[in-house]
């Protein structure tokens, strides 16, 4: 593995830690079932705590990207495993993932009030002003989805179109300006039918098919911090991992 420091930042320190040991396995420096370097070495090798490198594999574990063996050692999964794990990431780190280019068409960038229902998802009082970040999703310079997101931000933060575009990434851009840490997301899907605006952007008929997704994102202390209204044509795959986890029946 690479040496890359960890940065001060309003980044986590495990959070960067967690991203450079994804970054080694995605570049084939780590490979499928290699054991991970020791607590102790990654701790000594980043200069980072102990207790850090273990919320960092914890981190990596609940997304599948390693997993440990009792008494054996943390091991990277197996690139089938990775590839149907669902991570809370941007639509571009995904679609990269994928070996597509991805691109977006940015319909509005706006504050609004919150209504009765997305106040009650997000925890935030009706009429709560919110940052509304609504696109069309490309891959390959090819529409696939709809993304309607609802931001409650910090007082005083604002973002605007040409960030969004500098970056690419709007989960990237809301990482860097505010530590914005996804670590969970409670998901709906279902099927429905385009609407007449769904089928002139996404460039389908009216009525045809598609995935609608709502999901909820929440940060490490299980807190609201983003809601999203996803809609996606029928070609595009929509992979997700359901894991067991110790006390579940």
């Amino acid at each position: 593995m690479a040496t890359e420091r960890i940065q001060t930042t309003s980044t986590p320190r495990y959070r960067q830690l967690a991203d450079i040991i994804r970054g080694a396995i995605e570049q084939g420096l780590l490979t499928d079932n290699q054991a991970l370097p020791s607590e102790r070495e990654l701790a000594e090798k980043y200069e980072v705590s102990r207790d850090t490198v273990r919320k960092a594999v914890r981190y990596l574990e609940e997304r599948g990207v390693i997993y440990s063996d009792h008494g054996r050692g943390t091991f990277v999964a197996p690139a089938l495993v990775r590839r149907m794990s669902r991570f809370i990431d941007s639509f571009s780190q995904d679609t990269a993932q994928r070996g597509g280019v991805p691109g977006q068409q940015i319909l509005a960038v706006e504050s609004v009030a919150a209504s009765m229902g997305i106040a009650g998802l997000l925890g935030v009082e009706p009429g709560h002003s919110l940052t509304r970040v609504r696109r069309v999703r490309l891959i390959d310079d090819a529409p696939v989805g709809l993304h309607d997101a609802y931001f409650p931000l910090p007082r005083g933060m604002k973002i605007d179109r040409a960030e969004i575009e500098q970056t690419q990434s709007l989960y990237k851009l809301l990482t860097e300006k505010s530590g914005f840490a996804p670590a969970e997301a409670v998901e709906n899907l279902c099927a429905a039918a385009a609407d007449a605006e769904d089928a002139r952007l996404l460039g389908i008929a009216e009525g045809s098919p598609v995935l609608l997704c709502e999901r909820i994102t929440l940060s490490e202390r299980r807190e609201p911090i983003e809601y999203c209204v996803m809609k996606y044509v029928a070609s595009y795959r929509y992979n997700t991992r359901i894991a067991k986890t110790s006390g579940m029946t």
